[in-house]
């Protein structure tokens, strides 16, 4: 099962999102409860990856977001990957807010495909002039790792003990060079 198996929607007031079930309660009520409602009110749009039963397999929600340099330790190293002529005191970017896959298809790597595709779809005819991919990762080893490994880096060592961690992708890194 990979990404082109499912049907790619925007979340309408019609689907069907009861029976999602990750195994992850704030996941499940969001996407149950929540995730209309924040579109409704323009905070976050959601678009889910349905299958032939038309049954969400996965979903993310995102929404527009700022990076900026009072915010992390390690603005200097991102600041730095812009040249001189256009470097602001911050850069627009996209973050994911959420991020479930059905635990009936766990373990077909679905999670590190939608991450993938986020990053190509922000690049691909730049949506929304945006720099970075930001995520706000539960704490947790497993889910700090997902993230690692999927190129995504913490932008401070603040937030350690919080229950979640900032971490970004700088989203030239998927332009190919010239």
């Amino acid at each position: 099962m990979t990404l082109k198996d499912l049907q790619f929607t925007r979340l309408a007031e019609r689907n069907e999102t009861k029976n999602f079930d990750c195994g992850d309660d704030d996941l499940n009520d969001f996407i149950r409860n929540d995730a209309w409602n924040y579109q409704k009110e323009l905070l976050s749009v959601t678009y889910l990856f349905e299958d032939m039963q038309a049954s969400v397999a996965a979903f993310f929600s995102v929404s527009n977001d700022l990076l900026r340099d009072d915010d992390y330790a390690k603005w200097n190293n991102l600041s730095r990957k812009v040249p001189n002529s256009k470097r602001r005191k911050d850069y627009p970017a996209v973050k994911i807010g959420r991020i479930g896959v059905s635990s009936k298809y766990k373990g077909k790597n679905l999670g590190s495909d939608i991450l993938f595709f986020i990053k190509n779809w922000f690049t691909t005819e730049n949506k929304t002039g945006c720099r970075h991919i930001l995520v706000d990762a539960y704490n947790t080893s497993q889910v700090i790792k997902f993230y690692e490994k999927n190129d995504f880096i913490l932008l401070t060592e603040k937030d350690s003990a919080k229950k979640t961690r900032a971490m970004y992708f700088d989203l030239v890194r998927m332009i190919p060079k010239e």
